[in-house]
């Protein structure tokens, strides 16, 4: 389990995940041209079940008092990645130091998005590995 050190960020290299295969995929893919933006369209789509599966954990980790904060997360997935975002400069600009931490302020970190990706990362892995599988088959790669 990775851990988390004084300012919130991980002190470990654990925390990252690897599909195996993926490079080969995405080679595969560039060569099949015009059906590319087809497959960037499909992992956009992998891209956002992943987050939502990541944001529903975090519900159980964010730190509540009015629950402006735990409204803030939402889903700002890509073509290329799985992305979260939570708080915003008018409402809830304290997002970043609740979650890192600001020791100047005596305020110690809430990783609650890293906590709920570690509790997922094998659901994460698994949506991966299913939607590499149905493209590989699909396209024959």
């Amino acid at each position: 389990m990775a851990t988390t050190g004084t300012f919130g960020f991980r002190t470990d290299l654990e925390g990252g995940l690897k599909v195996e295969g993926l490079s080969a995929v995405q080679r595969d893919l560039r060569k099949l041209g015009g059906d590319l933006d087809l497959n960037k369209a499909e992992f956009l789509e992998t891209n956002k079940r992943v987050a939502e599966l990541v944001i529903g954990g975090s519900k159980r980790f964010v730190p509540v008092l009015s629950g402006a904060l735990a409204e803030t997360i939402r889903n700002a997935s890509t073509k290329k990645s799985a992305k979260i975002r939570v708080g915003d400069k008018s409402g809830v600009p304290y997002a970043g130091p609740i979650h890192f931490g600001w020791p100047n302020r005596r305020i110690k970190p809430q990783p609650f998005i890293y906590e709920a990706i570690d509790g997922r990362r094998a659901e994460v892995a698994m949506l991966y590995a299913q939607r590499l599988t149905e493209i590989r088959n699909r396209y024959d790669l």
